[in-house]
């Protein structure tokens, strides 16, 4: 259960943009797309950008303490679940080790299993993309 969440994390966000992208080869083939009409597109697509853009921005210089933590949120929430599954792993161990009956012990893995999973997706999240680029290097 922990490898399908895993490889989730990692094979669905390129799926889906594979997925995009046929999607948009396909639409111009049939329903055919000329050239201005996709500059028209990217056109509206920076818009769109240059509007969420002018949303997000604080208008002032904010206190540099509010930029680190801005900067930094994800990899504390990642480090908090990696930690925080680590434990719910380590509770469901000791769980399993000392279960009196067969349903505790199956109670037990269901929060082993809950477990690595909280604490496997943050990890990914963080380390995935440089093993990604080692994995890819050795291939070449």
């Amino acid at each position: 259960m922990a490898l399908e969440t895993i490889l989730g994390t990692v094979v669905l966000p390129a799926a889906l943009d594979l997925l995009k992208g046929m999607g948009s080869a396909v639409s111009r083939k049939w329903f055919g797309l000329s050239v201005d009409d996709q500059i028209k597109i990217d056109n509206a697509s920076v818009e769109k950008l240059k509007a969420i853009s002018a949303l997000d921005n604080p208008y002032g210089t904010p206190s540099q303490w509010v930029v680190d933590l801005r900067a930094s949120f994800r990899y504390i929430a990642a480090g908090v679940l990696i930690l925080g599954g680590l434990a719910i792993t380590g509770i469901g161990a000791y769980q399993y080790l000392y279960a009196a009956t067969t349903d505790a012990q199956d109670l037990a893995k269901g929060i082993l299993s809950v477990g690595l999973e909280t604490a496997g997706t943050p990890f990914f999240f963080v380390f995935g993309e440089r093993m990604w680029q080692g994995i890819r290097g050795m291939l070449k």
